[in-house]
């Protein structure tokens, strides 16, 4: 496969967005035509700043497809998409167990690369992805995209003004549907997924680490669907620093009417709820000062506020973890994204991506996600996936 080094041709600079003068579109080539890669191409579509010059896939006649329905080239291979020369960056919409490969070759090519996540399914071959990155100088992204989310970002504002107190107790319960995934889906052969910590969980690992900062798995159980060799239950248990607890939940055996997940962090002087795996309501109920309210508001500007219970002069004076607390009235908190569930869904692929771009463009620009969060958020899968392999 030759080797070379992918310059940016540069044409006129023109103006896409005010005040922000940018390069010409990167070109970037899809491997991987399947329903994510195809949502992905949809989404890319809309920017401005990327062009989509061809498509690959193991079954030419969905690559083909794909081709028609984008009016891009369609490769006869991925190998064929890897030995072009007109594109800077390669976007990996492909299985787990083909992320190493893939991702090697495309480095190799002098690639730029967007994996889907995981990085790759054993901390071996990630390690030896992010060292061949940095020996070429190239970006290697993987898609970890819930930190784009604004409800998420808002999460982790709170957690680091303290203004709730401590973060206790987090939990995520994540009950998926399976009726999209056969008994012989790829899914639920651990050798082609890496096992549900690692397809899956990685998302949630790596948003916790970027709330809570480093953290160590304590425990890690699965469970074999009665009668089957097929592992659809899985949880562990992580803690964060001195202070933070946190239990995960990834359970694939609901119907797709049914899919849901609940998200719930305990603090000091309150409770935080979200729904769903994108979340696109926040909730949070909290007992604290007038202050504290004034600086919960400047944090979340856009949230509605409803005052549930102001304390009498008798109850302001309180006692939590051997601590004395002034609290002033008890609030209920909502805040919502301004764009329905799918739509956000787009903007945080869209916003990663762009994240990236700025860093091949210019490598001072600090990332919101790199290749040391692909790492991490697998070593986290990866010790979850030992332990529960030793229950």
């Amino acid at each position: 496969m030759p080797t070379h080094e992918v310059s940016i041709p540069q044409a006129k600079w023109h103006v896409l967005r005010e005040d922000v003068l940018m390069h010409p579109p990167l070109r970037y080539g899809l491997i991987g035509c399947g329903g994510f890669g195809r949502f992905c191409l949809k989404e890319y579509s809309r920017m401005e700043e990327v062009i989509c010059v061809a498509v690959a896939d193991d079954q030419p006649d969905l690559a083909r497809k794909t081709g028609e329905d984008f009016k891009v080239h369609a490769c006869a291979s991925p190998q064929e998409l890897l030995e072009r020369t007109d594109i800077d960056l390669v976007h990996l919409a492909t299985p787990p167990f083909t992320h190493a490969a893939l991702a090697t070759a495309a480095l190799e090519a002098g690639f730029h690369v967007l994996c889907e996540k995981p990085l790759a399914t054993t901390m071996i071959d990630a390690e030896r992805l992010v060292r061949l990155a940095a020996e070429r100088g190239r970006v290697l992204a993987v898609n970890l995209i819930m930190r784009y989310n604004p409800l998420c970002q808002a999460v982790k504002h709170l957690v680091e003004s303290r203004v709730l107190g401590d973060p206790l107790h987090a939990m995520l319960i994540n009950a998926a549907q399976d009726e999209t995934l056969g008994p012989d889906h790829w899914f639920w052969d651990r050798e082609k997924s890496g096992g549900i910590f690692i397809e899956h969980g990685v998302h949630f690992f790596d948003l916790f680490e970027w709330w809570f900062g480093g953290g160590e798995v304590l425990a890690a159980q699965h469970l074999a669907r009665p009668g089957t060799q097929i592992i659809d239950q899985v949880q562990c248990a992580v803690k964060y620093g001195d202070s933070t607890l946190a239990t995960f939940y990834h359970g694939f055996h609901q119907m797709l009417r049914r899919d849901q997940q609940a998200w719930m962090i305990l603090f000091e002087l309150g409770t935080l709820r979200m729904k769903e795996w994108v979340p696109t309501e926040l909730e949070l109920d909290a007992s604290l000062s007038e202050a504290g309210l004034e600086e919960l508001i400047v944090l979340l500007p856009g949230a509605k506020v409803e005052v549930v219970q102001r304390y009498d002069k008798s109850e302001r004076e309180a006692m939590s973890r051997h601590h004395s607390r002034v609290v002033d009235l008890r609030v209920k908190l909502t805040e919502q994204p301004a764009l329905p569930k799918l739509d956000l869904y787009g903007q945080m692929l869209r916003d990663l991506l762009r994240d990236q771009i700025n860093a091949i463009r210019d490598a001072t620009h600090l990332r919101t996600v790199t290749e040391a969060n692909g790492l991490s958020s697998l070593a986290y899968a990866t010790a979850a996936q030992r332990l529960a392999d030793r229950t």
